[in-house]
C-alpha cells in the first residue's frame, strides 16, 4: 500500500506535520504548540477516488491506532479546558470578593462624606449667624 500523506507546517510554530490524505481540510491539534490548525487540501495530483480506495485497503489496526490517538488528543484538550475553567472560576471568586470589599469601603466613604457635609452645613450656619450679628447695630 502506498501512503498518500499531506505534509505541511504548522503556521503558528513551524513544526512539520503529516496526516493521511483523508484528513484534508480537518482541524487538528499541533503536537508542538497544541493549537488547532487546519490541514491543507489534497495535493493537485491527488484524486479523492484514490483516498477512498486506500480507505478500503487500510489495515483495521491502523484505524484503531488512529482513533486511539484522536481520543488521547481529545482527552488532553478536555484536561486543559477543565484546568482553564478552574482558573477562571478561581479568578471570578477573587474578583467577586474584591468587589464586595470595595462596596463595603465605598459605603463607609459615603457615610463619612455625609458626616463631613453635615459638619460643613453647621459651619456655614454658624458663620451666617455670626455675620448677621455683626451687621446688626448695637441697641
Amino acid at each position: 500500500m502506498i501512503s498518500r500523506d499531506i505534509v505541511f507546517d504548522c503556521p503558528l510554530c513551524g513544526k512539520s506535520l503529516s496526516i493521511d490524505a483523508r484528513g484534508a481540510g480537518l482541524m487538528v491539534a499541533c503536537p508542538e504548540c497544541h493549537r488547532d490548525v487546519q490541514v491543507p487540501g489534497l495535493p493537485p495530483n491527488e484524486r479523492p477516488e484514490q483516498a477512498a480506495e486506500e480507505e478500503t485497503v487500510q489495515d483495521p489496526s491502523a484505524k484503531v491506532v488512529e482513533l486511539t490517538q484522536v481520543v488521547e488528543a481529545s482527552q488532553l484538550k478536555v484536561e486543559r479546558l477543565v484546568a482553564s475553567l478552574e482558573e477562571v472560576r478561581d479568578r471570578r471568586r477573587y474578583l467577586e470578593q474584591l468587589r464586595a470589599d470595595n462596596m463595603a469601603r465605598f459605603e463607609l466613604i459615603g457615610k463619612e462624606l455625609v458626616m463631613i457635609q453635615n459638619s460643613l452645613d453647621r459651619i456655614v450656619s454658624v458663620l451666617q449667624d455670626a455675620s448677621a450679628e455683626k451687621s446688626e447695630p448695637p441697641a
